[in-house]
Formats: C-alpha cells, sequence, structure tokens
C-alpha cells in the first residue's frame, strides 16, 4: 500500500473527502454540488418561455375559485457539453418534462402569492432535475386584480442547488 499525501492547501473538508474517495468510498458530499450564483455566469442555458397555464393562485377568494392564466418563462442552468457532444437526451434536461411538471405543480397546489407559487416551482424543479445547477423563474399574472389596465404583473427569481 503506497502512502499518497493530500494537498498542502487542502480543507479539513477537502482532505476529508479526498480521503473517503481514496479509499473507494461514495460521498454525500460530491453527489449534489453545491453551486454559486457566479457559477450561473459561465453555465448553459435551456430557456422556457411564455408557459401558459391555468391555476388557482392569489389574495382574493375569487382568484381561487375561479383560477386564472399565468405565464411561466424559465431559464435551466446545466452543463449541456456532453448532451451536444453525443446528441444525447439523457445528457440534459427534458424540457418538455419541465413544462409538464411545471403545469401540473402549479395546477395542484395553490398560492396566495406568486412569490411562494415561483418558490416552489424552482425547488421542485431542483429536486426532480439532478442535472440542474440552478433555475431562474419568471411568473407573470396578465390578470392581476389591480383596477388599472397592465399587462402584467410578475415576480422572476433565481435559485442555485
Amino acid at each position: 500500500m503506497t502512502n499518497k499525501k493530500l494537498p498542502e492547501n487542502a480543507t479539513k473538508t477537502e482532505g476529508a473527502e479526498l480521503a473517503r474517495r481514496g479509499r473507494g468510498e461514495i460521498s454525500a458530499a460530491t453527489a449534489v454540488p453545491h453551486v454559486s450564483y457566479d457559477d450561473l455566469r459561465h453555465a448553459d442555458r435551456i430557456t422556457i418561455d411564455g408557459l401558459e397555464v391555468f391555476a388557482n393562485h392569489g389574495v382574493y377568494p375569487e382568484e381561487n375559485a375561479l383560477g386564472q392564466k399565468f405565464v411561466v418563462s424559465l431559464v435551466l442552468y446545466a452543463d449541456l457539453r456532453a448532451a451536444g457532444e453525443h446528441d444525447n437526451l439523457d445528457a440534459s434536461i427534458d424540457y418538455g418534462s419541465v413544462c409538464h411538471d411545471v403545469d401540473g405543480y402549479l395546477r395542484e397546489h395553490t398560492f396566495k402569492l406568486i412569490e411562494a407559487a415561483a418558490e416552489g416551482v424552482a425547488q421542485m424543479l431542483l429536486r426532480r432535475y439532478p442535472l440542474l445547477l440552478g433555475v431562474r423563474v419568471k411568473l407573470d399574472k396578465p390578470w392581476a386584480p389591480v383596477g388599472l389596465p397592465l399587462a402584467s404583473c410578475g415576480v422572476e427569481i433565481e435559485r442555485v442547488r
């Protein structure tokens, strides 16, 4: 057995991680990498723009009873190199499935605030799609009951793994 040295500049956590790998152990830390918002600037993107969903969200009881249209736009951050090089959907994120998952999620849940609906969508996508590094969710409410003419009201959030 050879004595392998850890890099001198390795932190305690990194050293423990490298030691576990050296013994052939699987580490949960490498299963879901931590991603910073800065990392997203360099990530590849899949975009979904203008997905229309009819759902029951709102502060007023009428909004929850009658329902209304919501428009969802997403940016899915991922490493798409392998998908592009090998023409393989398994190495990517299926945007059709994402659309159906978002539609189902927004129809099955009821939120008072579109902020909560957007947060729920982001967390659901991060849980369901392991290749997803981060997601930007824009949720517009074109029929917002504000009593004045407007195109829509909306929120936009960005979350990372």
